[in-house]
Order: C-alpha cells, then structure tokens, then sequence
C-alpha cells in the first residue's frame, strides 16, 4: 500500500506500555521514555502531515512550552489522554482552556 504524502496522520505519544494497542488501529504510534524523547517526537510531528496528536497525560504535563507551540497552529490538534496509570486531570484543565477561548467564558464548570 502506498501511503500519500499529503495525507493527513494520527499519532500518538506515550510510554509504549500505554500506547501499544493503538498501532493495531493504525496510529503512528511515538514510544517514550524520557522528556528528550518525548521532545524528538514532537519535532518530527511537525514535520509531517498530522491531524491529531495523542499524547499521555504524565507527558503533556511535562512538556507543556512545546505543547503550547503546537496549539497555536491549525493542525496537529493535540490531545492529552489518560495512562494506563489513570488520569491526571491534565485533560480535563486543557479542555476547559480550550473552552474558554472559544466562548470566552467558563461554561463546562462555571467557576
């Protein structure tokens, strides 16, 4: 099968424990163990066609400058998933953020 360059992609980042079912669906999956890893990762997202990124809550938190960059652009759209460890909240403050920006108020919590 002969993948178009144009195409646009999903992939995913996190430890390879919490991502490993994904590739079976197709996704471009990014295996990190450590923040460089998770900083490479998203260097070359941006230099191919990805629609939507997936990336790990434990990971989201800890690259945040870099996540901030991604969300200025249209595409990739990014966004935080729980671990297999559970949910950090992350997810949830970066949807209501989201949220915030689009309606210019807090409509999800009213706080």
């Amino acid at each position: 099968m002969v993948e178009e360059k144009n195409k646009n992609r999903i992939g995913i980042i996190g430890s390879p424990d919490s991502i490993l079912g994904f590739s079976a669906l197709g996704v471009k999956t990014f295996g990190v163990f450590n923040i460089e890893e998770v900083k490479n990762a998203l260097t070359a997202i941006q230099k191919e066609n990805y629609a939507i990124i997936f990336i790990t809550e434990n990971w989201y938190e800890k690259v945040g400058k870099e996540i901030e960059k991604l969300q200025k652009q249209t595409l990739p759209a990014v966004i935080s998933i729980p671990s297999q460890h559970g949910t950090t909240g992350a997810g949830l403050k970066n949807l209501k953020k989201i949220v915030e920006q689009a309606v210019g108020s807090d409509i999800l919590f009213n706080k």
